[in-house]
This record gives C-alpha cells, sequence and structure tokens, in this order.
C-alpha cells in the first residue's frame, strides 16, 4: 500500500515534519513524497529536510512561479502521472497552497482517497487564492483534519458530512515542540547580533500585501517610523524584496534585513523575540506555541480563535493602526497582559491521524 504526500512550499514541509516520520515507523506502507516546487527550486528547500531530519522527496517537480491557473495546470498534469505510475492508495495535502489544491483536484479524478489536514479553516475572503484552495480541497477530501472548533463547524455549516470530519487539532504545535529541540538558539541570535526580548521579528509575503503597492507601503511606512527606536529583524522573503527594489521603495537601514532563514534559525528568532509582526498563518500558529504575542498586518485570518482569545491581534495594513499597535506592546503591562492568557493547544494529533489512517481501511 502507498500513501503519497503533497506538498510544495516551507510551511507544508513544517507543518507536515512531524507526521512524515510517522508514515513511515507507524504503517505498514510506503511514503511517496511529492514535492512540487511551487515557489522555489528544490536546492533551495533542501536544508529543510536536512534540518528536519526528514525523507528526501521521491519527485521534486520544479514547477516554480506562475499565474495561479498555470501553475496549478503543470502540477496536475505532472501529480497525475505519478499517481498512476505509484498506483497510489491514498493521497495526504495540508493546508491552503496550489499543490494542496493540485494533489486534491489530482485524487479525485483519479478516485483515490484523499485526506486533508488542517481542514475548515476560513478567512471568508474568496480574494484570496488560499481562501479558495482550502475550500475546494475540503469538499473534495474522504477525511478533513479539522485544527479546532470553528473550522470543525465550518465545515458542518458547509455541508459537509460530520464522520469524515476528525476534530484533532494542529499538527503546527507538534512540529515546533519536536523542532526545537534542533534549535542553537544562542549561535542564532549571536550571528544577527540581536539579543532575547529586544527585538521585533517580521515577516510579510502574502500576495494581497505584496501586489498593491499602496499597502506595502503602508506596513514598511510604519517600520520606518519606529526604527530608530525599535530593533526590526526582517527575513525578507525573495518576492517581496523583489516588488520593494522593482518600486523602488525606501527602508530605513536600521531594520535589520536578512535573507530568509532555514526553519531552525528562524524557530531561534521566533522564539527569542519581543513580539512578531506577520501576515503568515504558520507563525501565528508558532507564536502562539512559544507564547510569544503576535500582530497580524491582515484585515482578517483564518485563525481567528487565537484573536478572540487575545493572544494575537489584527492590527490590518494602515501605517497608523499598526504603529500605535506596535508602540502598545512595548509596555511590559500590556505584554504580560497577552502572555498570561492563557490557551492550550493539543499535540500529538499527528500521532492521532495515523491512527485514523489505520482505521479508514485504506492501509491494511
Amino acid at each position: 500500500m502507498k500513501v503519497a504526500t503533497i506538498l510544495g512550499t516551507r510551511p507544508e514541509i513544517v507543518k507536515l515534519s512531524s507526521l512524515m516520520p510517522l508514515l513511515e515507523q507507524e504503517l505498514e506502507t510506503e511514503q511517496i513524497v511529492i514535492h512540487t516546487g511551487q515557489h522555489y527550486d528544490y536546492s533551495m528547500d533542501k536544508v529543510f529536510f536536512e534540518e528536519l531530519k526528514l525523507k528526501e522527496p521521491n519527485y521534486k517537480l520544479n514547477i516554480g512561479s506562475h499565474s495561479q491557473g498555470k501553475q496549478t495546470g503543470l502540477m496536475l498534469e505532472k501529480i497525475e502521472e505519478i499517481l498512476i505510475k505509484e498506483k497510489t492508495d491514498l493521497v495526504l495535502v495540508q493546508g491552503d497552497t496550489n499543490s494542496t489544491l493540485a494533489g486534491a483536484l489530482t485524487a479525485a479524478k483519479l478516485h483515490i482517497k484523499l485526506i486533508h489536514i488542517e481542514a475548515g479553516c476560513r478567512s471568508f475572503n474568496r480574494a484570496m487564492p488560499e481562501e479558495v484552495n482550502r475550500v475546494v480541497a475540503d469538499h473534495l477530501a474522504d477525511y478533513l483534519v479539522a485544527p479546532d472548533e470553528k473550522s470543525y463547524n465550518n465545515l458542518i455549516a458547509e455541508g459537509i458530512d460530520k464522520n469524515k470530519i476528525y476534530l484533532l487539532g494542529s499538527t503546527a504545535f507538534d512540529a515546533v515542540k519536536r523542532n526545537e529541540k534542533l534549535v542553537d538558539k544562542e549561535k542564532t541570535l549571536n550571528r544577527f547580533a540581536v539579543e532575547k526580548d529586544k527585538f521585533v521579528l517580521v515577516t510579510i509575503h502574502r500576495a494581497e500585501n505584496t501586489n498593491n503597492i499602496r499597502v506595502l507601503n503602508g506596513i514598511l511606512n510604519a517600520l520606518n517610523q519606529l526604527a530608530e527606536k525599535i530593533n526590526f529583524v526582517f527575513p525578507m522573503h525573495p518576492r517581496t524584496k523583489k516588488i520593494i527594489e522593482d518600486n523602488k521603495i525606501q527602508i530605513n537601514k536600521s531594520i535589520k534585513i536578512i535573507e530568509p532563514q532555514p526553519y531552525l534559525s528562524f524557530l531561534a528568532l521566533l522564539s527569542s523575540c519581543r513580539f512578531c509582526l506577520t501576515d503568515s498563518g504558520g507563525i501565528q500558529e508558532e507564536a502562539l506555541a512559544f507564547n510569544v504575542p503576535c500582530l497580524i498586518c491582515r484585515e482578517e485570518t483564518e485563525w481567528m480563535r487565537l484573536v478572540e482569545a487575545g493572544k494575537n491581534r489584527l492590527v490590518g495594513t494602515q501605517t497608523e493602526k499598526i504603529v500605535a499597535e506596535i508602540n502598545r506592546l512595548f509596555s511590559d503591562e500590556e505584554l504580560q497582559k497577552i502572555k498570561r492568557i492563557n490557551y492550550g493547544f493539543d499535540l500529538n494529533v499527528s500521532t492521532k491521524i495515523i491512527e485514523i489512517i489505520k482505521n479508514i481501511g485504506v492501509i491494511k
């Protein structure tokens, strides 16, 4: 029996890093790993597999960046060939990327059972390609792993059979707990000349923030205004960097711009920062695992449970609002107020997923 794990971006690699080894160890089956190369050549992601001690992909498709339709179409063609050749029994996809969508569509067309991990997340903004991807994957899936009650309820509201839904939690927390043991925090902080709790970690990469220059300027202006009094460390996504350069957007020289980091180095920075400012869905969860407050520079998020609990805050993309919220968190009282909020999360979700795969009858 064979399970095909399809992924194509770093967040997928990270969130599946606790599950992929178990597929090999706990099931008497063969795991076929298909890396689509959605954003980068595989060589850019190879360090993630090496650092996290993961099986190297069986197939590296090197699709690269294209328009939404072309990228998905190229993935569909190649994934279909592989699944037919390998005679796959189960396809596993995670999250909301074009790789997720392509894997889900291919499995459905070939009548192969599909499990979607991180099902039911909704931002309720169909202008975001990620929202379309996650909705389609959910409605094609035979088995859906919901990370929280909100996601579970979203699926029920959309008419999905509750017998197909498993409310287990998020693999993101398993991944953090597994991988933080591999982190050399002191080495990373020394390399970037920063001290624990004395800097703000920034990431900006989503299309809705980078493709709209007015929106991107709003976020960057906030950083520029505060850069003389606050240490910002900004691992800059290649697409964000190109847009900034192409549009000659000025960035305060006091902002520490660094290359995108290997996952373990990034975990060292995230666990050591005072708080973070991000538009990433994955970082919103990872920050929670370290009890690091997270400001979200978006108008909505698929992780509203964390906002409603008071652990994370939606700050939008307007300069004034971002400046105000960053200044608020430089009050120790306000920062500790967030840190004192107790918010639990489930662990061993990956082990529970393995049990589901054993029980659904696909893997004998």
